[in-house]
């Protein structure tokens, strides 16, 4: 065989054999502790991509704070193509109908949340593909409850105290009961419960046992959820074989759904440990949830109101879904 022969031959080998040159994303994720239960599914999710594409799509995950990128901004982040893809929890100031299981009484379990995330997907498809963005998956971190320094068992309780919130929604329900909302960011809140600026805070077991020599109460009271979404930058998205996309969306449910159970179980284990630690933990009678609710109705109303007539049929929808 001549030498031209040869070469053409091995021209034609490698073109069968070698893999179309591979797509490099960056993924960037709003949590920043490397060990956290999402942190860990952002890393499962980077290697399934790589894995289930045969490396034809990876995806290099920013942990937040290592990209110039504020966690609220992720969703503009995604929007612009300064990331490919994303883990986005602090969405509703962008995705104003994100905020709906935030509404404090609303959802009260995850077979609610369930059903309400059911009404609103194509809602919130829609309103993140006007924003260039697809997503891909949605879950939600464990139920935000009320925890204090001070006595807290029930909702006459809240009447007095300063309650950091993480969410103007949070601050309302507050207002209503009686106490005082304070605004924190995370790196404040130890030193602001050790002198007794705040008296408690929301969030799930999960957030709270970084605290838990601060604290002594737990009161497990359905208050609001931390809803969050994997999504992609649509133009980077569409240049994708439709293989590639499928291969990328069935990746991000199963990681979405990774996060959920393993947050699930995680918030079992914790409230377990920190009964075990000595602390007072109430869980919330039929009758409180409900009060929550009906207290707070009219404040869904006025949220919704200021936010359009798409967030009140989405509203509507969630609530004639929960029977609320």
């Amino acid at each position: 065989m001549s030498k031209s022969r040869i070469a053409l031959a091995i021209a034609a080998t490698l073109a069968f054999s070698t893999p179309a040159l591979a797509v490099e994303w960056n993924f960037y994720h709003h949590q920043s502790a490397p060990l956290f239960a999402t942190s860990r599914g952002a890393k499962l999710l980077s290697e399934a991509i790589e894995k289930s594409t045969n490396g034809e799509l990876t995806a290099r995950l920013h942990l937040s704070g290592t990209l110039q990128i504020a966690p609220n901004n992720i969703t503009i982040a995604v929007s612009e193509g300064v990331v490919q893809l994303a883990d986005d929890l602090f969405n509703s100031g962008n995705i104003p109908l994100a905020g709906i299981p935030r509404l404090p009484g609303l959802v009260r379990n995850y077979e609610e949340f369930a059903k309400a995330a059911d009404v609103l997907r194509p809602y919130l498809e829609k309103a993140f593909a006007d924003k260039g963005v697809v997503m891909l998956a949605d879950y939600t971190y464990p139920l935000q409850v009320i925890w204090g320094r001070k006595k807290l068992t029930s909702l006459d309780d809240i009447k007095g105290l300063k309650l950091r919130v993480a969410q103007p929604e949070q601050g309302e329900m507050v207002r209503r009961f009686g106490g005082t909302s304070i605004t924190l960011s995370a790196p404040e809140v130890p030193s602001a419960l050790d002198r007794g600026v705040v008296d408690g805070i929301f969030t799930a077991g999960v957030g709270a046992v970084l605290w838990k020599d601060l604290l002594k109460y737990g009161f497990l009271i359905p208050v609001n959820w931390n809803n969050s979404y994997i999504i992609a930058n649509a133009e980077a998205f569409n240049k994708l074989s439709p293989d590639l996309q499928a291969k990328l969306r069935k990746a991000a449910q199963e990681a979405a759904k990774w996060n959920q159970d393993t947050m699930k179980q995680e918030e079992t284990d914790t409230v377990k440990i920190l009964a075990g630690a000595g602390y007072t933990i109430t869980t919330a009678t039929p009758e409180e949830a409900a009060k929550v609710a009906t207290t707070m109705q009219p404040y869904w109303d006025e949220w919704a109101k200021s936010r359009g007539p798409v967030v009140i049929e989405a509203l509507a929808k969630v609530r004639a879904a929960l029977g609320r």
